[in-house]
């Protein structure tokens, strides 16, 4: 029986890592089979997804379920607890967000400094948001960009705000802005090549981020982080057929790395940059 326990606790994984687009911000991705979190608060704004079996939490005199596709949010300060209840495994994504990462989405999202939407509610049943944290998650492990990192976390925290926020965050109206958005992509067509920050497009456009994106993906049709990879595609393409080497071009267009633009190169175009080369060389 101790050695069943001992295999069982064994399987407990957890990684804690932090992400530069975010200063403030830490990231956890764990898979549990037997841990046990004691009654406990955090500093910082918890928000949990459930990708995979379950648990029980305690907050606020009640229990309840952590179910998978659903989002557990804890309010900074607020007092909670966990533990395997009827499922045998519990693996999530988790963020956790201070003051610091706090103060920067609410700036961005043009909230009045300091004033945060609280949760009035712990868990969450909301597909969609779901799915747009475990992206923005899942985003910061890879080879994302800066600016589509920024961009997928600042998408996923104003859809919560504005739906499960109390007092619920307000979006502003979005008005003409083509020549702000002109510079913008100017600005994108010039630095194609470098690790471009949604903070830097908000202060070219004079906006805040949060408009800037909703802006910029109204006037082009897509969003600055998947505009940016499309602008990068073309100049690789241009490269490559002018005889750059494969793994020089990824370099110089600003992707990860040479597997990244052969990825983003076939989803785009149907053929790899090595068939591209092979044909242009004939």
């Amino acid at each position: 029986m101790t050695q069943a326990r001992t295999r069982k606790a064994d399987a407990n994984r957890c990684r804690l890592w932090g992400d530069a687009a975010v200063p403030g911000m830490l990231l956890m991705q764990a898979d549990f089979t037997s841990h046990e979190f004691t009654p406990h608060v955090h500093d910082e704004l918890v928000i949990a997804a459930t990708e995979r079996g379950g648990a029980v939490f305690d907050s606020r005199g009640v229990s309840d379920q952590a179910e998978e596709g659903t989002l557990l949010v804890f309010n900074p300060g607020e007092p909670h607890a966990g533990r395997m209840g009827r499922s045998d495994r519990w693996r999530y994504r988790a963020f956790y967000l201070n003051r610091q990462a706090l103060d920067r989405v609410g700036a961005d999202l043009e909230l009045a400094p300091g004033r945060f939407p609280a949760f009035l509610t712990n868990k969450l049943r909301d597909r969609n948001l779901f799915a747009a944290f475990r992206r923005a998650h899942a985003a910061s492990e890879g080879e994302a960009s800066v600016l589509e990192r920024e961009s997928g976390l600042l998408d996923a925290m104003a859809t919560l705000y504005r739906r499960h926020g109390s007092p619920s965050a307000q979006e502003q109206r979005l008005a003409d802005e083509r020549s702000r958005i002109g510079r913008v992509v100017e600005f994108l067509r010039a630095h194609y090549g470098d690790s471009v920050k949604l903070e830097q497009l908000a202060r070219v456009a004079e906006m805040s981020a949060f408009h800037l994106v909703r802006s910029f993906k109204k006037e082009m049709g897509l969003p600055p982080h998947v505009y940016l990879t499309q602008l990068r595609l073309q100049e690789a393409r241009r490269l490559l057929s002018e005889g750059a080497g494969i793994a020089d071009t990824a370099a110089m267009t600003g992707f990860y790395d040479q597997s990244a633009l052969t990825r983003h190169f076939k989803r785009v175009y149907g053929i790899t940059p090595g068939q591209l080369v092979n044909a242009v060389s004939h």
